[in-house]
């Protein structure tokens, strides 16, 4: 379960210092997953924090992304245009972020619906009656977070730090509701991110 976890802390002095981010995406170019996730532990702490100066975005449901431009920048990147990764990855990243937070304007001017609001003036059903239970994990997705219990990888996977502490709460068995109260965070967050764990962990297993 902790593979990639002691890879980061006890990754060799030799491996991370006589190598060049550069020299990474090169070998990233030619398909070496490890470069990636050594890529990925050496952008993860600069992501997080650059993420963090944006108070309107939620860094955490932003961190996905990041990775997956910091994929795409590495096969993309051309060092005759910029000579270092890094700042050719930032400005990237930069308009990621710029786009998100034109797309989340967007989306929260659509009217919001309350699930405790009746289906109709002549009827007392309300929408989340309708819906079911929307807070509550599925058994299927459960047995599936079990079975991977020792393969949940915050670095392989691409989880976010909410992704993980999700992974967790879902194996103790808490439903969507409990995480969002535990981790104080909104049920759309919460719902969004358990879409997210879904989508990583169904990928994986698709290998």
């Amino acid at each position: 379960m902790f593979k990639a976890l002691t890879f980061i802390l006890f990754e060799t002095e030799e491996l991370y210092e006589t190598k060049t981010d550069e020299e990474l995406v090169a070998e990233i170019k030619c398909g070496s997953e490890q470069s990636f996730e050594l890529l990925v532990v050496r952008m993860r702490l600069l992501i997080l924090t650059y993420l963090s100066r944006h108070s309107r975005i939620d860094g955490d449901e932003l961190y996905q992304e990041a990775l997956i431009l910091l994929y795409h920048a590495a096969i993309d990147y051309d060092s005759a245009k910029c000579d270092t990764f890094k700042p050719y990855y930032l400005r990237l990243l930069q308009y990621r972020i710029i786009d998100w937070i034109r797309k989340e304007k967007q989306r929260t001017r659509i009217p919001v619906v309350s699930l405790d609001a009746p289906l109709s003036a002549d009827e007392g059903r309300t929408l989340k009656e309708e819906l079911g239970d929307y807070s509550q994990a599925s058994p299927e997705s459960i047995s599936i977070y079990k079975e991977l219990s020792e393969q949940i990888n915050p670095v392989t996977l691409g989880l976010s730090p909410l992704e993980y502490r999700m992974a967790k709460h879902l194996l103790a068995g808490l439903t969507l509701s409990e995480i969002s109260i535990l981790e104080d965070r909104a049920e759309r967050i919460v719902r969004n991110a358990h879409q997210r764990l879904k989508q990583k962990v169904l990928s994986h297993l698709m290998r």
